[in-house]
């Protein structure tokens, strides 16, 4: 995911494609320092604002691309060739997004709480209700998201005959980025 991105990225025309490719690169690295114990002394606030940003980047896109499309109209019958053009996808992006601001702060939360217990015998620290509540429908809005993308990429399979396009490449890396995004949630939901 981290190589499609960067590839993306270096070959984005446009400095809004860019951007997008540039916070999926964080969002992806992101993930895999996570797993390493010495994510835990990385401070989270920057973590946290990189991401804050970028939801508000998608949300921001989404809804742009929402109006666009109403101003359009039904009957011009124009389809969108890019994702980047989709308000749904960029909404699916933003609820990655978000979902790595939850993992950011539930999991430094849990470390510090963890952290303070570890000398009165207690294991790790539970997620609350709200952290749980909000992990579990990020999940399932990513499962949504991710299914999103895979009709997307059959329908440009259809049309277009290979997945190995820009476009294609896109909603194949997207679903993916979803069903991975909702995989480190189910890991922190049960455990």
């Amino acid at each position: 995911m981290s190589a499609h991105s960067l590839w993306r990225l270096v070959a984005a025309r446009k400095p809004f494609v860019g951007l997008g490719y540039l916070f999926h690169l964080g969002m992806n690295l992101g993930m895999v320092v996570m797993v390493w114990p010495w994510w835990t002394r990385l401070p989270a606030l920057p973590q946290l604002a990189f991401f804050v940003v970028a939801v508000a980047f998608f949300a921001a896109a989404a809804g742009w691309h929402a109006v666009d499309a109403l101003s359009q109209g039904p009957a011009t019958g124009r389809r969108r060739t890019s994702h980047h053009r989709d308000a749904r996808a960029q909404a699916v992006h933003a609820v990655m997004m978000l979902a790595m601001v939850w993992a950011v702060a539930v999991m430094s939360r849990t470390h510090s709480v963890g952290a303070q217990h570890i000398g009165h015998g207690a294991g790790r620290a539970q997620l609350g209700t709200w952290a749980t509540v909000a992990g579990a429908v990020l999940a399932a809005a990513l499962v949504a998201g991710g299914a999103l993308f895979l009709v997307y990429l059959a329908r440009h399979l259809r049309e277009r005959g290979s997945v190995l396009d820009r476009t294609g490449t896109d909603y194949l890396a997207s679903a993916l980025a979803s069903f991975g995004t909702v995989a480190m949630c189910g890991l922190m939901l049960v455990g």
